[in-house]
């Protein structure tokens, strides 16, 4: 029998830091472009996604440090060009796994015109095939996705809207930085369902200086009473680069405590819960199975294609990513380079070790069978069993399956880094 874990001062409550069939159809304006051919892995079983990056931002809001870049819209057609060419020169040949999910994300895909959506995803269809495709995702701002582009979206094939809310709350959204106000939230959610979205996720933030409980709970009863399918809740964490970052490292701006930070992370859970919403992930809840298929081949370590600036890739066993800047993405399609500008290598621990860290994020957990990989035998086999009994009560194994308990989710952090091999461990396991 196992003793009891308690949390020490190292431990850290976890949040996340930060992806229908379609008729055969001609390319035309305003209709479903994908047609019923298979892709060129069709044959093989495994699945994956394609990911879009899409830089552009009518602002830069002073917590994100994804790639975008504000006032530059002048080149976006010239951008749609320039993916189009990466789509036939780099994903030609390079997938080798039956494409089942589309997602186009930045930044603010929103303000792509769907001429432009259009043609990629007519160029995707003819280079890798979408035939298999059950969801296509689009990024949106409220107030920047009027209601024509959203039917028009929509028309295209486009099943499935993220919308950035971030906040109902007027002081919440002047501190993050956004341009939107509660209003255009609503308003853009509305006309989404106009368009015919019946598959909506909703992306909040909460541990923002100066939030309150009550004014986190308040955001979470506004979204419930919104009914989206999915629902996005992270914590906002300061990124390293960000203007965020700059004011805490000058003291402008105090974070809010790690006690604060539990009990919004707790109070999300038991409300989203109670209404109807499954926590599918640490950070995720769908409602009636509307899981976001495309963000679990990150969360499974499965493979995806990844096109645009600073966008990354995996093919199952390496990883690349692309040049994280759009000048010389354009240059290098201009020079007809290829945009990535690196790769690695996973060796099988590295492999096993990120199916640890993100599949105890996920409430079906993560199959242990074979050792992730490592094997039955050597330093797996021990370091794994020597974390089972420390963690004891936050983890459970069913069979294969490792899963952390209800208990166990508030210490996603430190059971992630406990349960994966350290490196200095990986070559005697060899």
């Amino acid at each position: 029998m196992c003793s009891g874990v308690k949390a020490n001062s190292s431990s850290t409550f976890v949040y996340l830091h930060g992806v229908e069939m379609f008729p055969e159809s001609t390319v035309k304006r305003g209709r479903r472009i994908i047609s019923n051919h298979h892709s060129p892995g069709s044959s093989v079983q495994a699945t994956g996604g394609v990911y879009i990056h899409v830089p552009f931002c009518h602002s830069k809001c002073f917590y994100c440090d994804f790639y975008s870049l504000a006032g530059r819209e002048d080149v976006i057609e010239l951008f749609i060009e320039c993916l189009e060419r990466e789509v036939r020169r780099v994903a030609a040949g390079s997938i080798s796994w039956s494409v089942d999910t589309l997602y186009i994300g930045g930044g603010t895909p929103s303000l792509l015109p769907p001429a432009g959506v259009e043609r990629l995803m007519h160029a995707l269809d003819d280079v890798v095939g979408l035939g298999a495709v059950t969801e296509i995702t689009l990024e949106a701002n409220p107030g920047e996705a009027p209601a024509e582009r959203l039917r028009d979206y929509r028309r295209l094939g486009v099943n499935r809207l993220s919308l950035g809310i971030q906040s109902f709350d007027p002081a919440v959204l002047d501190f993050l930085g956004r341009v939107h106000g509660p209003k255009d939230s609503q308003r853009t959610f509305a006309a989404a369902r106009q368009a015919g979205f019946d598959n909506i996720s909703v992306d909040l933030i909460f541990n923002v200086p100066g939030q309150s409980l009550e004014q986190w709970q308040a955001d979470l009863e506004r979204v419930l009473e919104l009914q989206p399918e999915h629902i996005s809740a992270y914590s906002l964490t300061v990124e390293a680069g960000t203007g965020l970052a700059e004011a805490v490292d000058a003291g402008e701006v105090i974070m809010p405590a790690e006690e604060t930070d539990y009990r919004m992370f707790t109070a999300t859970r038991e409300l989203l819960t109670t209404g109807g919403y499954s926590a599918y992930e640490a950070s995720n809840f769908a409602r009636d199975g509307r899981v976001c298929r495309h963000n679990l081949h990150y969360w499974r370590i499965e493979p995806y294609l990844g096109l645009g600036p600073a966008a990354h890739g995996f093919d199952g066993s390496s990883r690349y990513w692309n040049v994280r800047d759009l000048d010389e993405y354009l240059r290098r399609d201009a020079a007809r380079e290829s945009p990535r500008s690196g790769s690695e290598n996973l060796t099988v621990e590295q492999l096993a070790n990120e199916r640890l860290a993100f599949g105890l994020r996920l409430a079906e957990g993560v199959s242990v069978t074979n050792g992730l990989g490592f094997g039955s035998s050597g330093a797996f086999r021990r370091h794994f069993a020597a974390q089972l009994q420390r963690w004891c009560g936050k983890v459970e194994l069913s069979g294969t399956q490792l899963r952390a308990t209800p208990a166990g989710v508030l210490f996603l952090d430190s059971l992630a880094a406990d349960f994966m091999l350290p490196a200095d461990q990986q070559a005697v396991n060899r």
